[in-house]
C-alpha cells in the first residue's frame, strides 16, 4: 500500500528540532523518504519552501527511519510536544478559532484539505461519549505508526487545552501494534491507551466537553480586538468595525460567516447591528465583501496558497464563488493577480 495523497511538509516543522535533540541527522532521513533534496527549511511553514508538498507515504517513510535511529518507539509524542499549530497553515489556525470545542473541530475539519488529502475526520456522539475519529485513506497503519501517534498526540493536547479538561478521562485508541508497553503512552498522555483496533485513531472524552467554551478563543490572531470591552453592546463605532472585522477572521475559518452569527458573538440582534452599520454609511454585506477583499490580496499577493484553500479561508462554498468575486473586484483572475504580483516583486 502505498499512500500518495498530498501533504504539506510543514506538518513535520517540529523534526529538524526533535532529530538534533535525539541526535539524528536529518540527510539521510530525507534520503530514504526520496526527498534528498529537502532541507529543514522546507519544513518551516514561514519560509520560502514551507508551501511544498509531497506525498504522505513519505512523510510516514520519514518518521518511520526517525524512530529507528533514534532508537525511540514513541517519538511520535516528542513530536506533538513540539508542534506549534500555528505553523501548520489554514488548519492550525482553524483549530482554536471556535467558540466551543465542537465548533473548533468543525472549524479544523473544514480546513483540513489545505494540509492534506485523504483524510476522513469525524465527531460521534453515543450515550454521553464523544469519539472524534481520524482515518488517513490508503495508508499502512504499521508503516504510519509515528504520524499517527504525533496526530493524536497533538489532538489530545488541543482538545484538553480548548475544553480546560485537564484531569478528565481520555482514550486513543491506535490501529497499529503497539511498538512500547502501553503504560509509556498512558504515563506521558494522562490518558487510557490502546492499540491494534480500529482502522485509523479515536479519542473517547465525556460529550459534554463539546460544548464547553473555547478557553483559548480569541477572535483575531494579531490581538486587534484584545483590549476592546467585554460588553459589546457598549461598542463605539470605531471598536465595533474593528470587533466585526476580527470575528470575520475566525468565522471564516469555521464556515459559518453569516450575520445572525456575527450579531449573536456581538450581543446584538441582527437588526441591531445593521441599523447601527447603516448609520456609518455601510452594511454587514460591505464590510464582509471588503474584508475578504482585502484578505484575497494579502493571501495571493504573499503567499502561494491554492486559490481553493484562499476560499475557504475567507468563507466561501465554492472556490467558483471566489473567483467570481475576485473578478469583480480586481477585473480579473485570482491566478492572473499571482502571477502580476510575482513580476512585480
Amino acid at each position: 500500500m502505498w499512500d500518495r495523497h498530498p501533504i504539506r511538509l510543514s506538518l513535520v516543522h517540529m523534526l529538524p528540532k526533535v532529530a538534533d535533540v535525539r541526535g539524528v541527522p536529518l540527510a539521510p532521513l530525507f534520503g530514504r523518504a526520496g526527498l534528498a533534496d529537502a532541507t529543514p527549511r522546507d519544513c518551516d511553514e514561514t519560509s520560502l519552501g514551507g508551501d511544498r508538498v509531497v506525498a504522505r507515504g513519505q512523510i510516514s517513510t520519514l518518521l518511520f527511519h526517525l524512530a529507528r535511529r533514534s532508537g525511540e518507539a514513541t517519538i511520535g509524542l516528542d513530536l506533538a510536544d513540539a508542534a506549534d499549530p500555528m505553523r501548520l497553515g489554514l488548519a492550525g489556525r482553524a483549530l482554536f478559532a471556535g467558540r466551543t470545542l465542537r465548533d473548533c473541530f468543525s472549524a479544523l475539519h473544514h480546513q483540513m484539505p489545505d494540509l492534506q488529502g485523504g483524510v476522513s475526520v469525524a465527531i460521534e456522539e453515543r450515550d454521553g461519549v464523544a469519539l472524534w475519529r481520524h482515518r488517513l485513506a490508503d495508508s499502512d497503519p504499521e508503516h504510519a505508526q509515528v504520524l499517527n501517534e504525533g496526530i493524536g498526540a497533538f489532538t489530545l493536547r488541543a482538545l484538553r487545552a480548548i475544553a480546560g479538561a485537564e484531569a478528565g478521562p481520555v482514550h486513543l485508541r491506535f490501529a497499529h501494534r503497539a511498538k512500547a508497553p502501553a503504560t509509556l503512552y498512558e504515563d506521558r498522555l494522562n490518558a487510557g491507551v490502546s492499540f491494534g483496533a480500529g482502522d485509523g485513531i479515536e479519542i473517547r472524552f465525556d460529550a459534554r466537553w463539546l460544548d464547553q467554551p473555547n478557553l483559548l478563543f480569541v477572535p483575531s490572531p494579531e490581538g486587534t480586538a484584545a483590549n476592546l470591552p467585554p460588553a459589546p453592546v457598549s461598542l463605539g463605532d470605531d471598536a465595533l468595525i474593528a470587533m466585526i472585522e476580527a470575528l470575520f477572521d475566525s468565522t471564516a475559518l469555521t464556515g459559518t460567516l453569516s450575520l445572525v452569527d456575527t450579531a449573536r458573538s456581538l450581543g446584538l440582534s441582527p437588526r441591531t447591528l445593521q441599523r447601527r452599520l447603516a448609520r456609518l454609511g455601510t452594511s454587514y454585506e460591505l464590510q464582509l465583501d471588503s474584508w475578504r477583499h482585502a484578505q484575497a490580496r494579502l493571501y495571493l499577493g504573499g503567499s502561494t496558497t491554492p486559490v481553493a484553500s484562499v476560499s475557504r479561508a475567507l468563507g466561501y462554498g465554492h472556490p467558483a464563488h471566489f473567483v467570481r468575486a475576485f473578478r469583480r473586484w480586481e477585473g480579473r483572475t485570482p491566478l492572473a493577480f499571482r502571477t502580476a504580483a510575482r513580476m512585480d516583486r
